[in-house]
């Protein structure tokens, strides 16, 4: 009961907070929205959007283990605050009379967080998130789509992999596996084994299981074979 009233009251201040700064966000004020943005975080977390934005991804989920777990509830309402933070860039890039430069380094900046916001939702979801506390599965397909052009980076595309074979959608999972496949042999991380394990998990479920995956028996089996050739 005491964890559900703190995340309800968490929950209570980041959505006055937003609504705060989608009113800054309509007067073009976006350095006080970024602020209010910043503040949040820091009264929540003690964290401030410049840690969460600099350091690899792997060591701000670290930053929200408490006592040996990673508070992923917590984690994706970080991840809604990076949201938040790239969509006032957007904004900033719309601005008439901006130059160039100015337009590009903050369209630039806007992708940056919603890659990383993407990452954390993902991680967040995969990891036992409440899904219905910020909407996350939503927020996760609108990021998607607004980065369909762009290639994820690996960590975020393994993540997306493990997300849509537990969403059951296993041809989307296997694609996503296929892109890190075509991996160069140079980047510090191989997938093959993770691969095969995917196939492996697959093998163990029920024909009828995989048709609405959309990745029939034989396809599984194929997809096996030619990673083991």
């Amino acid at each position: 009961m005491f964890r559900k009233d703190y995340l309800l009251r968490m929950m209570e201040e980041m959505t006055e907070a937003i609504g705060k700064v989608f009113t800054l966000k309509q007067q073009r004020k976006h350095t006080e929205a970024l602020s209010e943005l910043d503040e949040l975080l820091r009264r929540q977390f003690g964290l401030n959007l410049s840690l969460l934005n600099s350091l690899p991804a792997e060591d701000v989920i670290e930053m929200f283990r408490f006592r040996g777990v990673i508070e992923v509830d917590n984690l994706q309402q970080a991840a809604r605050l990076i949201e938040e933070e790239a969509y006032i860039y957007n904004e900033k890039a719309k601005v008439e009379g901006i130059d160039d430069q100015e337009k590009l380094e903050s369209e630039d900046e806007a992708l940056i967080r919603l890659m990383r916001s993407l990452h954390f939702y993902l991680y967040a979801l995969n990891n036992g998130a409440n899904p219905r506390l910020l909407d996350a599965p939503d927020r996760v397909e609108g990021i998607l789509e607004q980065t369909k052009q762009y290639k994820l980076p690996a960590r975020t595309e393994k993540q997306l992999a493990l997300y849509r074979e537990q969403q059951g959608r296993y041809d989307q999972a296997e694609n996503s596996w296929y892109r890190l496949l075509q991996i160069d042999d140079s980047h510090p991380i191989q997938y093959r084994n993770e691969v095969q394990d995917f196939y492996e998990r697959l093998r163990q479920l029920e024909d009828e299981q995989l048709q609405q995956g959309g990745l029939p028996r034989e396809e599984v089996e194929e997809g096996l074979a030619e990673l083991n050739r």
